[in-house]
This record gives C-alpha cells, structure tokens and sequence, in this order.
C-alpha cells in the first residue's frame, strides 16, 4: 500500500492540528524529512507475509428465506468439510459472523463489512475442520459484538427460538438459536462481556467462555484485547466438552496464550461432584433487573447439588457488585481505540493482524450513519473520556482489576466453583426502535453484570440450563479456577441431571 507524498500545506495542516504551531512556519523542511521517511513503508513490500491462517478461495453460500430462518439466526448457509474422520466427525458446526471462515462473507453484524470475505480461517475453525466437523454457516451476531441483546445487528434483530419477539441474548445471538432449531449440532461463539453466556441462558443452551487463553483468538474480529474469548456453544455438557477439546491449546501465534494448560475435559464430565465445594455468590442475585422466579430456580438448581454429594454454601464477594463498572472503564475506552481507531486491532501485540480485514475497515472509515445507538454511545464515551483524561481511567481500571482477581481467588480458594444467575433474568422483548436510543441501549446491557466480570478476571466461566419460568429458560453460571474447565463441566453435567437442565 502506497502512502502518497505530502504536500507543504498538508503537513502544516496536521501541525497545528496536532498542536504545533510553531512548526507550521517550517513546514517545507519538515515535509521533506517526513517524504525521506516514507520509504519505511515502501520497503515492507521486500517482505512476504507469511501464511499464518489456513486460505480457501470463494465458497458457495446462500441467504436463507424468512420461512427458512424465522429468527433470523443465520447470515449466510454454506457446507465445508475437510476430513471425514476424527473426534468431531459428522457434526454440523456453526460458526459466528465475527469468527474468518475463509471464502465466506463476514459481516460481523454490520454493513461496513457487509462485502468483506476473509481469504484466512481463523485458528479454531482450522481445529474444528481438521477434527471433522462440517461448517455448515455462519450466524448473525449483533454489531461488531458490542451487545448482549440481539437487536442491533444490521440485517434485523434475531429473535429468542422459544417466542418471536423476544431478544435471544447477545452477541452470539444465532449461535444460540441455531443449536435450538436443530439446524446445527454444536456452535462458536465469542465473549467479550458475557457474549456466549447470554445468549446460552436466554435461548436455553450450554456455553463455556473459557479461561482467558485457553482458546487461541487467532483471526477473529477484535473489541478489546483484555477482554476477547472465544469458546463452545452446545446443546448438552458433554457436547460442550467434547468441542473444548478440539479447541484448546497454543497455536504459537495468540500472545494470550501464557502458560496455558489442557486438561481431559470430556472425562471430567461424568465424574461427579461428591465432595465438592460450591459457593452460591450472594452479590449474584442483587441486581435491580433481577427477576425473582428466576432466583428460585437457580438456587433450587445450586440446593440439587447437594443430593449428589456437593457441599453447598452461600458465599459473599461484596467486590462482585463493582465489576461492571471496572469492566465498562476497560470497555469503552478500549472499544472505542479498537473499533474506531485502529480499524478493529488494538497496537503493541505481537499478534496476528489480518491486513485484509484492517484495508477494508480504512476504506470505510466515514460509513458511521446508522451504527446502533450504543454502537455510537460507546464510542463517543470513549472519545470524550480520552480527550479529558487521556488513558488514565483505563490503566486506573485494569490495575484495579488485580483486586477483584484476587477476591474471586480468595473465594475459590474456599469453594471449588461458585455458582449464580447467568442472568439476572429471563429473555426481554425485542425493544421497539420507536422507543428512541435509550430502550436500545437498555436492551443491549441490562443481562450482563453477572456475566462481564470475568471477562476481565479471566475465570472460566459456563452457562447451563437450569429450568425455565413462563416457557423461557433460565441459566445457572459457575465459574471456577484459572484453566480448571474439568470443574465446570462436572458441576455442569449434575445440573443437567439433578437441577433442572437437560
């Protein structure tokens, strides 16, 4: 990509722009210094890129039909295969819109990328095909995943599969929905705030956001990179565990991935929970949206652990309350630097930059009308805050981080897991886009402060069906150590079987 030449007048302008005034008057020295040092950026052409992602030329897909996807869970159906052998062999995987799957349109819930096609799949599905899975799409999700509704996605709003009008949960919105319908056996999704987790409890599904890294992140659709996830969406536990399998581990490229450890998760799965400690977090239920049948049903879900040797305790983590806040400093300004700045990847990680993704985002970066209401409110408050402060209540929000860290760990050091509300309550009503920008905004966050904490904790974190109040499930989350997803899944698996879930 060639930068043009500057010319005089332009390099004053951006002087004074950048507050340099007294440089102006130089401005033909400085224009000339700043030509010489363009041939930086000629002289990358010398080097190849290396392939870091698996490529696919264009892959034949379709939109379905309203009568074909009534909720509007799909963005385009497709069918991929590699293998026909291996520990996912005959499984229909779909795949979320934020996730590259190579010669597939990835619009990631909006319209600047409406037209973008990946030419690289990212990490998990290349671990996916190679252990036999067919893709068989890719599902909507809500714009740029930055909402726990499903409400804001450019093509229309993806409904819940238990009742048309209400929300299915975000951002991993079609993945949830599709798992429901039957049209796919397992899922991808990504979280950021809860985005598996949501949309795993209010469509009545199981969904696991990983410990931070254990999954590698490698060419999928950044928000910020303290907070991204990727992991598995299923019908059942097991189901679960058996996808983490395929999923988990270093790909030598995702500079997440430190000390990571993988574990048997899938014969953690029948293992039991007697002698187990569970920790029911009191902070949990607190919330002002909480619906109180759905308190009963996840503390009722919690009390059957007990019938099959669980020790189970009520436990208080008073720092519970205040990690929404923490996470929506890191969120915003975070957001607001990836999205709006840096064309979706944030700097300084020797990460992998999918230049193609980052061209096309450049070449549209005035395409900001009609972005969703908190697609824009994000982003402004990021602006305006960084133009007060700088990154101070950033940098201030992540070190703070470290105490909330520890409380959950001091807990966790009592308690094998501990368990609360996905959310605090049960799907809503897709909002009318009549009631102006802050119904919107409300339906995009008023799910998630049990789920977002740990986003930026970085405990693993899953949601299991646990019973349902007037036809609408209800999620039960349990969170646990760094890396120990086997705990999970075995407290999972007996409130699939004892509480209320499958």
């Amino acid at each position: 990509m060639t930068i043009p030449e500057p010319t005089a007048d332009e390099i004053a302008a951006t002087a004074r722009e950048l507050g340099y005034d007294d440089l102006a008057d130089s401005a033909e020295e400085y224009t000339q210094m700043i030509t010489g040092m363009l041939g930086v950026y000629e002289a990358l052409d010398a080097i190849d890129e290396p392939e870091v992602l698996v490529s696919r030329g264009p892959v034949a897909c379709r939109r379905p039909s309203a009568t074909e996807d009534p909720h509007h869970a799909w963005q385009v159906r497709a069918s991929i295969t590699e293998v026909e052998s291996g520990p996912l062999a005959g499984v229909r995987l779909a795949v979320k819109d934020s996730i590259m799957v190579a010669g597939l349109p990835m619009a990631n819930g909006s319209d600047v990328l409406a037209d973008f096609v990946p030419t690289g799949d990212a990490t998990v599905v290349t671990r996916a095909l190679r252990a036999g899975a067919e893709i068989v799409g890719k599902t909507t999700n809500e714009y740029f995943c930055m909402s726990g509704g499903s409400h804001t996605s450019h093509g229309g709003p993806v409904h819940n599969p238990h009742r048309i009008g209400v929300s299915a949960g975000g951002s991993s919105s079609g993945s949830a929905v599709v798992l429901v319908t039957g049209d796919a056996d397992m899922a991808l999704g990504a979280d950021q705030a809860g985005s598996i987790r949501m949309p795993a409890s209010w469509s009545g599904v199981v969904g696991l956001k990983p410990t931070y890294g254990l999954v590698p992140y490698t060419g999928i659709a950044p928000l910020e990179g303290m907070l991204d996830h990727v992991g598995p969406m299923a019908r059942t536990v097991t189901d679960n565990a058996r996808l983490l399998a395929v999923l988990a581990g270093p790909d030598g490229i995702d500079p997440r991935q430190r000390d990571v450890r993988i574990e048997n998760y899938e014969a953690a799965v029948e293992a039991g929970v007697r002698g187990m400690r569970v920790g029911v977090v009191t902070e949990g239920f607190d919330s002002p949206d909480a619906e109180a049948a759905v308190t009963t049903s996840v503390r009722s879900a919690a009390r059957s652990l007990r019938a099959a040797g669980a020790v189970v305790e009520d436990v208080s983590i008073p720092l519970h309350s205040v990690g929404p806040a923490l996470w929506t400093a890191i969120a915003i300004e975070g957001m607001a630097e990836t999205v709006s700045r840096n064309q979706g990847f944030a700097f300084g990680r020797d990460d992998h930059y999918p230049t193609d993704m980052m061209g096309h985002l450049f070449d549209r970066l005035d395409r900001v009308g009609g972005r969703p209401a908190n697609v824009a409110l994000f982003t402004m408050v990021g602006h305006y805050v960084n133009a007060k402060s700088g990154r101070l209540h950033y940098a201030r929000a992540v070190n703070k981080t470290r105490v909330l860290r520890a409380a959950y760990d001091e807990a966790l050091s009592r308690f094998d897991v501990l368990v609360m509300p996905t959310t605090p309550q049960t799907a809503q009503p897709l909002p009318d886009p009549a009631a102006g920008p802050m119904a919107s905004m409300q339906a995009a966050i008023e799910m998630s402060a049990n789920a977002c904490p740990f986003n930026i904790t970085h405990h693993p974190a899953l949601s299991v069906p646990c019973g349902t109040v007037d036809g609408l499930p209800v999620g039960l989350q349990i969170v646990g150590r760094h890396f120990d997803e086997p705990s999970l899944y075995r407290v999972g698996r007996a409130i699939e079987q004892h509480g209320g879930g499958r």
